[in-house]
């Protein structure tokens, strides 16, 4: 019974995310946001937050060779974790510096 309510959490989480970018895009578009100053901030973000995530990688491995044992879901869990943060918190920075 959890694992159905963690699945089901998992995937009305995640529709509800798609539906909000979706509902996002599409108010900036009429506001006139989406031009090339968005393009280059979501790009520039992407990158900062794939190279936060390559560190987390690498703390994970040597946490690892340290003794330190991860399940795997808990590892993923947290690459995920890192990754939106670090692209949510990229975004942020970005906007304030452009």
């Amino acid at each position: 019974m959890n694992q159905l309510v963690g699945l089901l959490g998992i995937l009305v989480g995640a529709s509800f995310g798609v539906i909000g970018v979706w509902w996002g895009l599409k108010k900036a578009a009429k506001n006139r946001g989406v031009d090339e100053r968005l393009k280059v901030i979501v790009a520039k973000s992407h990158s900062t937050s794939w190279f936060i995530t390559l560190g987390a990688i690498y703390c994970i491995f040597i946490l690892y060779l340290l003794g330190v044992e991860f399940s795997v879901p808990a590892a993923l869990g947290s690459l995920i974790f890192i990754q939106l943060g670090g692209w949510s918190i990229s975004m942020y920075f970005y906007h304030k510096k452009y």
